[in-house]
């Protein structure tokens, strides 16, 4: 059965590629024929809600806010309700319910009979890996399930040794972030890189990835691109299916904690 889902899409740190994975999902899930409403909480500089003129805005720094993303959550004719919180404001996103609290956004959303998936991304050096510990430690003992994305355009699945630590001289080293994440019952999921040469010409297209992928993609980069772009978007859904982020809302029962 396919569960109706918030998915917020956060980060302690910039480029690390949080937006890209926002419009991966926003496209994949709107592709599937999922019923999906995304915002982008910069209304002032974000980048996401250029990406589709349907994107909604809203200002974290605005507290006479009326309409938000949580109102689109209680919306019985929406499957998945997107955001893409600012990097490093996770802070300011629970501050608009008051007083600050985890327990308060995770109870929002349990309340309108929605599960919340909190996806952070990561990269392979320590600044861009131990800012997940904000994420997993803020939401990890609670009923929110947590991804961990590693970002396939810093490097293939083994190559986040900070995240999952190596051994060097029979001494293991490193791996913090990744034994929170595997003690709070995190998933993990590595996300596939499309070439960035290909990535630029789409963008300066002003294409969405799924428009790339199809007959309008074809005309203005090429049919060898498009199927690129095309392989591309399977990949990912592959790499979702079976975890909290899947595609068709079939998610799987919580990982116990370690």
């Amino acid at each position: 059965m396919s569960a109706r889902r918030l998915i917020a899409m956060v980060a302690q740190k910039g480029g690390v590629g949080k937006t890209h994975a926002a419009k991966l999902e926003y496209d994949l899930l709107q592709r599937r024929g999922r019923r999906v409403e995304a915002w982008d909480l910069d209304a002032s500089t974000g980048t996401f809600a250029v990406y589709d003129e349907a994107i909604k805005t809203f200002d974290l720094n605005d507290s006479s806010e009326a309409y938000s993303w949580l109102d689109d959550c209680y919306r019985a004719d929406i499957d998945d309700v997107l955001i893409d919180v600012p990097g490093g404001r996770i802070d300011d996103l629970l501050r608009t319910f008051g007083d600050n609290s985890v327990d308060a956004l995770v109870s929002a959303v349990r309340d309108s009979g929605r599960e919340l998936v909190v996806l952070t991304p990561i990269g392979v050096n320590i600044a861009e890996t131990v800012t997940a510990q904000v994420v997993l430690n803020a939401f990890g003992e609670t009923a929110a399930r947590v991804v961990v994305i590693k970002n396939g355009r810093f490097g293939n699945a083994d190559d986040f040794v900070i995240y999952d630590g190596i051994e060097v001289g029979g001494e293991r080293r490193y791996g913090a972030t990744g034994d929170l994440a595997a003690s709070v019952g995190a998933e993990t999921i590595c996300l596939p890189c499309l070439a960035p040469r290909l990535l630029a010409q789409v963008d300066a297209e002003r294409l969405r990835l799924c428009e790339a992928a199809s007959a309008t993609g074809a005309d203005r980069l090429g049919r060898l691109n498009a199927t690129r772009v095309q392989m591309y978007l399977s990949s990912v859904e592959a790499a979702f299916r079976g975890t909290s982020l899947a595609i068709d809302g079939v998610i799987p029962q919580r990982a116990a904690a370690r």
